[in-house]
């Protein structure tokens, strides 16, 4: 990890926290300032760049990003959700929750990237929300980080995702049922094997290895209707010879 420019040492030598840093040092106000400033600028490094510089301010300087990001007409607020994604404080999750659904595409996106950062069940719910949004960009990230999840809750959803008319988010959701771990899944990915464009049907086919299954062009139903009508045919020609 990159070592905090804003890091300093106590008068015994010992490395200060970035915490205490940035409450303690004089000036360090007017630092932060301009990194904020800086998360609006329209340079793509430059806000990367301060991106990166306040994250490693670290959990010092998160109730003050987290009261930014609650004000919608403020400037740089993808900037300022993509550090609190980085520094990965659990206070945050309610305030990225709320720019995914009311913020503008920049911050939806750098809101959904940065929930996705925690990992944690309390933000399954926002994710498997944003992925009915319509659009593919999106939906592509969160079908893989769903599967990451391993929670039979996002079965449905990525089932859904599965039959989506853009290729990379079929893929990406069939992808990702395999690596769930749940057989409910295999009825899914035997029907994107069957209708899906040979890279979703790749996909689908080692998912379902991966489940323990094996690809089959023939659907539980049409077996099911199959041994349906051959007893039926069984037992007319039975009824026919007696």
């Amino acid at each position: 990890m990159t070592a905090c420019p804003y890091c300093h040492r106590d008068e015994k030598g010992e490395p200060m926290t970035m915490d205490t840093a940035a409450v303690e040092v004089p000036g360090i106000d007017r630092y932060f300032e301009n990194d904020l400033k800086d998360l609006a600028s329209e340079d793509l490094f430059a806000r990367d760049q301060a991106v990166i510089r306040v994250a490693q301010r670290g959990f010092g300087v998160v109730q003050a990003l987290n009261s930014i990001l609650s004000d919608f007409a403020k400037p740089g607020l993808a900037g300022v959700a993509a550090a609190l994604g980085r520094i990965g404080d659990r206070r945050s999750i309610p305030f990225l929750a709320q720019a995914a659904k009311l913020g503008d595409e920049d911050l939806r996106i750098a809101a959904v990237w940065a929930l996705a950062q925690f990992h944690e069940p309390e933000v399954l719910p926002s994710l498997m929300s944003e992925s009915e949004r319509a659009h593919p960009m999106i939906q592509s990230f969160l079908a893989s980080v769903l599967g990451t999840f391993q929670d039979a809750r996002v079965v449905p959803v990525l089932a859904k995702l599965s039959v989506h008319s853009h290729r990379e988010v079929a893929f990406q959701a069939v992808n990702a049922l395999g690596e769930i771990g749940d057989r409910a899944a295999l009825p899914v990915l035997q029907k994107s094997w069957r209708h899906g464009e040979p890279l979703v049907r790749a996909a689908s086919a080692a998912s379902i290895r991966r489940l323990g299954g094996r690809p089959s062009w023939i659907s539980p139903r049409i077996v099911t209707i199959g041994i349906v009508c051959l007893v039926a045919v069984g037992m007319v020609a039975w009824i026919v010879y007696k």
